[in-house]
């Protein structure tokens, strides 16, 4: 092969490689939420660190992205660095494949472009292909500061996430967890002769009631909010009240694992909002059919549910 070509192919597929991570790190970045949950539920990390991780994961793909888009330190740092980092992946994706099957969505490009794990796989393997390519063919020019400019774009990419996106601790007031004390007509779950009654007894005691859209993205992130929630503390009374098509239930599941929830579908949307609100998801905090706070689902917090659940 013309060696000119060869070199214009291999900066080429350098390129493309970066774009592909750097779509990784931007998709993951809008909304985060569902990288940090992701993070949580491996268990490796606390609620509040996941908030930290997954910003630094994000700006660690960015700075591959635009080290491979730049061509830049490739033999000697970017190139292995990128290639240790899609081996790591791809063993997290195959324990994925072996506790759930390939099922879901792997979390590879975020909520924007869903994979699943074999898919993610594929990609990897694809990416690790290129990096092999690029280690013996590239060109591999040489600039005087050039790992001086890594460390650069290494420094600035790391912090991007925190700059684009921030960590917060004290969320807007409209996010907050609202004191409300109104009661809810919970008999109408078991006396709408359209659906099946809740397999658990939601009227008496205290219970985590969310009312979710099986197609709404953001009632997927908040069940898979709940769900790491219920795996870290399994006393937790969470019951999801789901309304759609029956056939988008297997689908919901499969996206946010939440199976080890209760839940009840409850078909008609009229009757559903009448004891959610039209903007879901609702959670309800609910002790003996009074919904004593109501929470959104990006601060709700499991200490916050189970101090809740102490009180008499």
């Amino acid at each position: 092969m013309n060696k000119l070509v060869l070199n214009i192919s291999t900066i080429s597929l350098s390129i493309v490689c970066g774009i592909v991570f750097l779509y990784s790190a931007y998709s993951k970045l809008f909304p985060i939420e569902g990288f940090e949950y992701t993070l949580a539920d491996t268990g490796w990390v606390s609620w509040s660190l996941s908030l930290l991780f997954a910003r630094l994961l994000i700006g660690f793909e960015f700075a591959c992205g635009i080290l491979l888009v730049a061509n830049l330190w490739l033999k000697r740092f970017t190139i292995p660095i990128v290639s240790f980092t899609l081996i790591m992946f791809s063993l997290y994706l195959l324990f994925m494949l072996n506790e759930y099957g390939n099922t879901g969505d792997c979390g590879c490009f975020g909520q924007k472009f869903p994979l699943t794990p074999l898919e993610g796989l594929v990609k990897n393997l694809f990416l690790m292909v290129a990096m092999n390519v690029l280690y013996f063919y590239h060109p591999h020019f040489s600039l005087k500061f050039e790992k001086y400019a890594a460390y650069g774009i290494g420094i600035i990419a790391l912090a991007l996430p925190f700059i684009l996106n921030p960590m917060s601790y004290s969320p807007p007031k409209e996010f907050r967890t609202q004191e409300v004390n109104t009661p809810i007509n919970l008999s109408l779950l078991y006396q709408d002769t359209e659906n099946q009654p809740p397999s658990v007894e939601l009227r008496k005691g205290k219970y985590v009631i969310a009312f979710m859209s099986l197609t709404c993205q953001h009632c997927k992130l908040g069940a898979k909010k709940l769900h790491i929630m219920k795996e870290m503390n399994p006393s937790l009374p969470i019951h999801l009240i789901l309304n759609g098509d029956a056939s988008a239930v297997k689908p919901f599941f499969e996206a946010t694992r939440a199976k080890n929830l209760s839940w009840s579908l409850f078909v008609g949307a009229e009757k559903f909002l009448s004891l959610s609100a039209p903007r879901l998801p609702q959670i309800y905090l609910v002790n003996n059919s009074i919904i004593e706070k109501k929470c959104n689902y990006m601060t709700l917090e499991q200490t916050e549910i189970e101090t809740w659940l102490k009180k008499h």
